[in-house]
């Protein structure tokens, strides 16, 4: 079950039914126990036994949480406590997301060492949006310890944080300190929220549905020929920009459908998605693209390993190590590292060079500093969406080197999925560069009509998205 089934269309509407009856006015307990038990379907419906380490995981932070706050300042135990935390999460993301991979580095190290080695796999099926509710969880205990949230009282309302069905699976990474208090306040479901809310639900459906779907299918039948020697240098850079295209759409729709779906049902999700593509620094990427997630990296880990604070050389080594543990995070493969690593290496050298901030430098730096930014975001593309390191290395040296040809018909084609993305992009650069300038209530009611359209008309043939996977 996924936003694009009917499946998941009958669930929601089973809800918004408890919304517009048992909760409308206030959260009533009775409204959590449905989002609660709707929360627990959706994520059941993928494989039901893993239902259990989820709610097995949650019951540890929950106590944990609890045994932290109750013990003393400076009591030992809470430290215990939160390494219990942090090992059951961590060791069951361990377990289902990396067990393959670290057997299969084992096998590649001793070949290198000269020894045959065969490990025996694992072959567990990754349990649904692990990566992104281990990080919610983690969040809970850390901030409980941190001093900076009191636990909460109630498991129902704890475990309702943790499944939440419209941003469970990928995102946005919602901390517990901004869902949380929004769970006791009376809620009403305002023509506002409800415009709102239908706004970013047509938005999100559209960019998965029409834009990134139409483009998956362009870049899922031709990769394998990029990846190829030989391949026109034209036809390689051209799969790389769809594909930017491609996983923007894709992810930046699943999280606009979960923040509309929220709207609906009286809660407010953070932005995760800015127009990364007209980031002029990579720092300032990193401030658009999956800004949960690099929020959550830079106070979690990167903070703790000393930001900044430390010597240059220090902090070089704390931005490599963040975006290395990231790009693992996305995926246990070489090619994930690969991406982390072109991400941490160009922070580093960004940060060296005193191009991080963009208030120091000329127009005329920031301008060429902003193309370097994101010819390197699509370099690092590349890696994330080649099945091999070779792979990925023969599309960039294709690009490199391959010949530049007349485009095929099939690009141009592509170009109109593509379109809005850009427009999107162009319509984020002109708001913030010109005070006031916001769409009008007609003309955003417009746009929906044809978007809405769009997707009765033009949608794409699949309905998985990207980060499902992670």
């Amino acid at each position: 079950m996924n936003f694009v089934s009917w499946a998941f269309a009958l669930l929601f509407a089973a809800v918004m039914l408890a919304r517009l009856t048992i909760g409308r006015r206030h959260n009533e307990s009775a409204f959590l126990g449905v989002l609660l038990v709707a929360s627990l379907v959706f994520y059941a419906w993928h494989i039901p036994a893993y239902l259990l380490v989820l709610v097995a995981s949650s019951s540890i932070d929950f106590v944990a949480a609890r045994a932290i706050h109750a013990a003393p300042t400076g009591a030992p135990s809470r430290r215990r406590w939160l390494v219990a935390s942090l090992v059951s999460n961590l060791g069951l993301l361990g377990v289902f997301k990396y067990g393959d991979f670290l057997l299969l580095a084992a096998e590649d190290a001793g070949t290198l060492a000269g020894l045959e080695m065969r490990m025996p796999a694992l072959g567990l099926v990754l349990p649904m949006g692990i990566s992104f509710y281990t990080f919610q969880a983690l969040s809970y205990t850390i901030d409980v310890y941190r001093g900076h949230l009191a636990p909460i009282r109630a498991y129902g309302r704890f475990l309702l944080f943790i499944t939440f069905f419209p941003q469970l699976v990928a995102g946005p990474i919602v901390r517990a300190t901004e869902f949380l208090p929004q769970m006791p306040r009376p809620r009403h479901l305002t023509r506002q929220a409800f415009y709102q809310g239908a706004w970013l639900l047509v938005l999100g459906f559209f960019l998965k549905m029409v834009c990134a779907d139409n483009l998956a299918a362009y870049v899922d039948e031709y990769w394998d020929r990029g990846i190829r020697e030989g391949t026109s240098a034209t036809f390689a850079l051209w799969l790389g920009v769809m594909f930017s295209g491609q996983i923007f759409a894709d992810f930046c729709g699943y999280s606009t459908i979960a923040q509309g779906l929220g709207y609906w049902l009286g809660y407010r999700f953070p932005e995760n998605f800015n127009a990364p593509y007209i980031a002029t620094s990579f720092k300032n990427f990193w401030e658009r693209w999956h800004i949960t997630l690099s929020r959550w990296l830079r106070d979690y880990l990167y903070l703790p390993l000393g930001g900044n604070r430390g010597s240059r050389a220090r902090t070089m080594v704390n931005l490599l190590t963040v975006m290395l543990l990231g790009g693992l995070w996305h995926g246990a493969a070489y090619t994930f590292i690969a991406w982390g690593a072109v991400h941490g290496l160009c922070l580093a050298l960004e940060r060296m060079l005193g191009l991080h901030r963009p208030a120091a430098r000329p127009w005329a730096v920031t301008v060429a500093w902003a193309l370097v930014v994101q010819a390197a975001v699509l370099v690092a593309w590349v890696f994330f969406r080649s099945p091999t390191i070779g792979g990925a290395w023969t599309f960039l040296v294709n690009v490199a080197t391959g010949p530049w040809v007349a485009p095929e018909g099939w690009m141009l084609g592509a170009l109109g999925f593509l379109a809005p993305i850009a427009v999107l992009h162009g319509w984020t650069w002109a708001e913030e560069r010109t005070p006031g300038l916001r769409l009008t209530p007609a003309l955003r009611a417009v746009l929906a009509a044809l978007m809405a359209y769009a997707i009765l008309t033009a949608h794409g043939g699949t309905s998985e998205f990207i980060y499902f996977q992670f």
